[in-house]
Order: structure tokens, then C-alpha cells, then sequence
């Protein structure tokens, strides 16, 4: 009977086991698919209609974002240790198993008429003290927000990353258009130098001056369309896809160019210390420290081994109960628990550290981005005062009291106050983004 009862508990033991399955990985399997990525993909849309993201004509900063997170290879592999955390939640709530031995037995000198076999089964049962469990899981529990926040941080940088080249694609676009219109201004004054070289009214040198800077308008055009390039691959990386994939497809540049009111410095640091997903991290990490504190010290409290044993010796019938623990003599688990305290104090000021990070940023953003505020509006002030004198000359020019130079050099001056005022502009639109990085907030939820 009892031998009937040992092979069930085997083969149970045995049945409930996971089959491996193997997974290979081919490289060039891998990068044929990276490389057949489109945005346009079904399955992809389909996704983003499953979670409400809206689909239109262009790809606007959230729906990429959207996009990224089913795309982009480093968020994946943040999914992966959030599955990973959540796997050894599930390891740390496991109790020991119970431990089967067998030791049988031959008695060599046996008596005539008596079994010579000796069979001792035994199962070893450990009963975890002290709360050893739930600080364990505690502990668990507390690494698997860790890994949640972190992926929710991780989404954040990517959103950030397809902003920051959504922006340097719109500046490059923009730039380029006002270097066209300084180039047109340029060239025409220029060509009166030329035309007035020829008529012995100005000097070679004058010819010279005017075209120096033509060329170096030239020059940055060059420069943008370097800039725009660099740009679109930066933001395909973002999104996870090739370059190829961004072929016919228009963006949306509306949620990267506005200018909204800089929030509260006191709600914009309240914010911070609840919602930046770094700081909730940091405290959930040192939370997991805290929990590994308590299991440590739980230790020092030995589990209980209970041996329940049955020999069946020679044919007689032998029941025993066995009781063990652990003698702490050599030591008292002080060792450990020091070592858990120091990792506590080590996760707390970890904490400060990114917690005062992160206030230093809000600050610096909040005042870097009220100062770029300003200079856009001066640029623009600016460029009316400039407006105003060109227009002034175009009168005067009609009257007879101005040259057809002297209006195209208040025409060139007015192209450069114009490409002035956009790049305080842009300025102004990186500072957004990088007051949006310190909040971790969209400028559409800033209160």
C-alpha cells in the first residue's frame, strides 16, 4: 500500500511539470522584419483603434508615440523585466516543497523466515517563521511597481525623443523657408550692386560685401536640409521603424509648435513629487529595500523542519516524527541584515538624489522657458519695428527721396529680424519640451 502511495506522489510530482519549448532567435529573420515595419501596417492600426488612438492623414506627436509603444525595441525590452518582476512576485509567494527521501535498506544477517529488506520513506516538511513569506512578497511586490514605473518612464523619454525630432524636422522646414526669403532679398541687392558696378556708381568692394553673406545663406541652407535628414532618421529610432517607413507619409506639426502659459512653479513641483514616474520609482525601490529589512531580520527566526518518517524494518512496522531547526550559534544573521540596512540607506539616498534632481529641473525649465518666452516676444516686436522702417522706405522710395538699394537693404534687414524671430521662437518650443521632460506632463495637461 505504501509503496503504491510513493509512486503516486512521483509520478504527480513528475506530471505537473513545464515542457521545455525552445524559441531560437535568427538575426536575418529579425532584421527583415525590422525592415518590413510601416506605419500603415494593419495590424498596427488596428492597435491603435483597439486603444482610441485617433487615425488621420498626418502622424501627429501622440499618435507616433502611440505607435512607439508597440514599436520601439528598448520599450520592449522594459515590458520584458516588468514581466520578469511579475514572475518573481509569483516565486516569492511559492512555500517550500515538501522533501521525499528514501533509504532502504539490506540486513546481511538476516533470520530465517524474516524479510532482509529495510525501506525508511520520509517527507521533509519546512514551516517558514517570523513573516518570512510576506516580507518576501512585500519585497516582490514592490520590485514589480519598480519595473511598472520604470516602463512608464521609459515611455515617457521615447515620447520626449519623438518630439525633440518632430521639432528639429518642423525648425529645419521653417529655417529653410527663411533663408529662402533672405536669399531673395539678398540676391536682389546683390544684383543693384552689380547693376549700379556697372554704371560706375559703387565699388567693387560693395559687390563683394553683399554677396559674402548670400553665400553663407546658401551655405545654412545646405545646412538644414542636413539638419532635416538627421532629424527624420532620429525620429524613426524613436518610433522603431526605418527611415523607409516614413515614405508618403505626412506629419502633424501642431502639438510640437505651441506656445502655452508656463504653469505655477508651486503646482508644478507638487505635480513632480506625485506623478513623475523616476521619483514613484525610487520610492518603490526603496520600499522593496525596506521589505528585504524585515525579511533579513526574519530570518534570524529558524523555520521548522517536521520529518515524518515510516521504516519498514525487516517487516516490522516503524512510525517517527522528526523536528528540526536551525542552531544559531556560529552566527545570528547579523551579517545580512547589516548588509540589508546599508542597501536601505543606499535606496534612500538614491531617492533624495532623484528627487532633488528632478526639482532642480522644474526650476531651471520654468525659468529658462519664461526667458525664451520673453525673447520671442521681443523678436517679434522687433521684426514689426523692421516692418515698419521697410515700408516707410517703400514710401519714401516712391517719393523719390530713397534708392531702389537703399529699400532692398531695408528688405534684407527685414528677412534677418524675420529669421530672428523664428529662431527665438524655436528656442521657445525647445524650452517646452524640456519643461514637458521635467514634468513628464503633456503642455495640453499643465494646470
Amino acid at each position: 500500500m505504501h509503496q503504491r502511495f510513493l509512486l503516486l506522489v512521483c509520478v504527480s510530482a513528475l506530471g505537473s511539470c513545464t515542457a521545455f519549448t525552445a524559441r531560437p532567435i535568427s538575426a536575418e529573420a529579425s532584421a527583415a522584419g525590422f525592415d518590413a515595419r510601416r506605419l500603415t501596417a494593419p495590424e498596427l492600426r488596428a492597435a491603435l483603434q483597439k486603444e482610441g488612438v485617433p487615425l488621420r492623414s498626418q502622424w501627429s506627436l501622440s499618435q507616433l508615440a502611440a505607435a512607439a509603444r508597440h514599436l520601439n525595441p528598448d520599450l520592449a525590452v522594459l515590458r520584458a523585466k516588468a514581466q520578469t518582476a511579475c514572475a518573481a512576485f509569483q516565486t516569492a509567494g511559492e512555500r517550500p516543497n515538501p522533501v521525499l527521501s528514501l533509504k532502504p535498506g539490506y540486513n546481511s544477517t538476516k533470520a530465517k523466515g524474516v524479510s532482509p529488506w529495510i525501506l525508511e520513506p520520509a517527507l521533509d516538511f519546512t514551516i517558514e517563521t517570523g513573516g518570512k513569506r510576506g516580507a518576501r512578497m512585500a519585497a516582490a511586490a514592490a520590485k514589480t511597481r519598480m519595473a511598472l514605473l520604470e516602463a512608464a518612464a521609459g515611455e515617457w523619454k521615447v515620447r520626449s525623443d519623438i518630439r525633440r525630432a518632430l521639432l528639429a524636422m518642423h525648425a529645419a522646414d521653417a529655417t529653410r523657408g527663411q533663408y529662402r526669403g533672405q536669399e531673395s532679398a539678398q540676391a536682389e541687392a546683390a544684383r543693384l550692386l552689380e547693376s549700379q558696378l556697372r554704371d560706375g556708381a559703387a565699388s567693387p568692394q560693395d559687390v563683394a560685401a553683399a554677396r559674402i553673406p548670400l553665400n553663407q545663406t546658401r551655405l545654412s541652407m545646405h545646412d538644414t536640409d542636413m539638419q532635416a535628414a538627421k532629424a527624420r532618421g532620429q525620429l524613426a529610432a524613436a518610433v522603431g521603424v526605418p527611415v523607409a517607413a516614413f515614405g508618403g507619409i505626412r506629419f502633424d506639426f501642431s502639438e510640437v509648435t505651441r506656445l502655452p502659459g508656463a504653469p505655477a512653479g508651486g503646482a508644478a513641483r507638487r505635480h513632480v513629487l506625485t506623478h513623475r514616474p523616476d521619483i514613484l520609482a525610487a520610492l518603490a525601490d526603496y520600499a522593496a529595500s525596506e521589505d528585504l529589512v524585515r525579511l533579513e531580520v526574519a530570518k534570524q527566526y529558524p523555520d521548522i523542519k517536521l520529518g515524518p518518517g515510516y521504516q519498514l524494518d525487516q517487516g516490522d512496522n516503524k512510525w517517527s516524527l522528526g523536528i528540526g531547526f536551525e542552531l544559531p550559534i556560529f552566527n545570528q544573521h547579523k551579517g545580512a541584515i547589516a548588509e540589508a540596512e546599508a542597501k536601505r540607506e543606499e535606496a534612500a539616498a538614491r531617492f533624495l538624489a532623484v528627487q532633488a534632481k528632478a526639482l532642480a529641473e522644474i526650476d531651471v525649465a520654468l525659468a529658462v522657458y519664461r526667458a525664451a518666452r520673453a525673447k520671442a516676444d521681443a523678436a517679434g516686436a522687433l521684426l514689426m519695428d523692421v516692418q515698419a522702417q521697410t515700408k516707410a522706405a517703400e514710401s519714401m522710395k516712391a517719393a523719390g527721396e530713397l534708392s531702389l538699394v537703399d529699400v532692398s537693404q531695408r528688405r534684407v534687414e527685414q528677412s534677418a529680424a524675420d529669421l530672428a524671430r523664428q529662431q527665438a521662437r524655436l528656442q521657445a518650443l525647445e524650452a517646452v519640451g524640456a519643461l514637458e521632460d521635467a514634468l513628464q506632463t503633456p503642455a495640453s495637461q499643465w494646470k
